[in-house]
């Protein structure tokens, strides 16, 4: 297993070192990306989605549930007080993988349907996720 993590990430060093969960398929890494651990997220019609994708593009989609959902693009990819912050990954122009940011200054992916990890940004780009194309804050909510 780590050695084809070591082919999708060569910037992605002890994996295992790095592993916050174990293994689950019920959920990928824009389900992550948005807190939500039940269910597979993907602008298709089979998966779940927020909106409504008819005659949108991947990217679009993307774009559209950021915007619906308050999200703005910044520049920063660090800690900035009461934001929240997740990374958008692009290969060739289609959306690829999503990350958020933690607390800690590092960032949390799920690894398709298998483990999530925490690391720093640019050591998930490479052959599989492409590279980050945006990334996007929005402000904290109370809860």
């Amino acid at each position: 297993m780590e050695k084809s993590f070591e082919q999708c990430f060569p910037n992605l060093e002890n994996v295992h070192q790095k592993k916050t969960s174990e293994q689950d398929q019920r959920y990928n890494c824009i389900a992550w990306a948005f807190k939500d651990n039940r269910r597979f997220w993907w602008p298709s019609s089979r998966a779940f989605w927020p909106l409504d994708i008819d005659q949108l593009s991947e990217l679009e989609a993307f774009e559209q549930w950021f915007e619906h959902d308050g999200w703005e693009e910044t520049q920063l990819p660090t800690l900035e007080p009461n934001f929240e912050k997740v990374a958008l990954f692009t290969k060739e122009g289609k959306p690829t993988h999503a990350a958020r940011l933690l607390e800690s200054g590092y960032w949390s992916s799920k690894l398709g349907g298998d483990i999530d990890i925490s690391h720093t940004l640019n050591e998930l780009d490479g052959p599989l996720y492409g590279s980050v194309l945006r990334i996007y804050r929005k402000p904290i909510q109370d809860t």
